[in-house]
């Protein structure tokens, strides 16, 4: 083989083949029945990436860690890629966006009895509402400054001022509230109910920074894969892993 064409099948390999030496650190907040320290596998975001990944040949470490810190080292470089993210524009300059692999339900929740229904952000204007520190919901919603939020730390929070009468609502995916409920507090079973009406209906995706070498090589490995786990049965193979942690109604 001469020396011209030996460089030349080198250059040809080391453009077509995916950066898939480095070991890629995903992150994800605590946030039940999608990521959590106590879930199997981290949950079920976590579990599908990793999994996903793995199957495209690259190495992964998972971590949960708080919200904020979530975004700040995925902006800083400390962490490659956030999973149990919904769609968001904002996330969305920062970060590549996968295709979906779980779609969720996003609801109000009143004490049980209550007359309230989701019609628009606007007619919320009313009501208190307790909203996850720097949680995304819907776009409208996220950016009604003119709402009367309350903040809280988590989702169970949010029910439980709502049961105790401290503020008129909460909202997230239903999947959430139902997993606090049944795993953390039962008794709000009987106390609190989810108005009619769908905020917005929600997917699941993972997000790459986009400053990190080669991310679209890796969205698009990520996209390649899921299709092929759709497609042979596994990927709901692995979702009824989780299944005990997604309540149904």
């Amino acid at each position: 083989m001469t020396r011209l064409l030996f460089a030349v099948l080198i250059a040809f390999h080391a453009i077509f083949t995916p950066l898939k030496a480095q070991t890629l650190s995903v992150v994800a907040d605590e946030w039940p029945p999608f990521s959590g320290e106590a879930l199997p596998n981290g949950g079920l975001s976590l579990d599908v990436i990793s999994a996903v990944l793995r199957r495209a040949g690259y190495d992964v470490d998972t971590q949960v860690v708080p919200w904020a810190r979530v975004i700040d080292g995925a902006r800083t470089g400390e962490f490659d890629i956030v999973g149990s993210l919904f769609e968001d524009a904002e996330l969305q300059t920062f970060l590549g966006y996968s295709e979906p692999f779980f779609s969720t339900d996003v609801r109000l929740v009143q004490r049980k009895g209550g007359d309230h229904s989701f019609t628009s952000v606007d007619a919320l204007r009313p009501f208190s509402i307790a909203v996850g520190d720097g949680f995304v919901y819907e776009a409208d919603f996220d950016r009604a400054d003119y709402l009367n939020k309350v903040v809280v730390t988590t989702a169970l929070q949010g029910v439980q001022m709502v049961a105790h009468g401290r503020v008129d609502l909460t909202l997230d995916s239903v999947d959430v509230i139902r997993h606090a409920i049944t795993q953390d507090d039962p008794t709000l079973a009987d106390r609190i109910e989810f108005a009619p009406g769908v905020l917005v209906s929600q997917t699941l995706h993972m997000g790459v920074r986009k400053d990190l070498e080669g991310s679209a090589q890796i969205v698009a490995d990520f996209n390649r894969v899921l299709g092929e786990m759709r497609d042979d049965g596994s990927l709901d193979a692995l979702l009824a892993v989780h299944a005990n942690s997604l309540t149904p109604e």
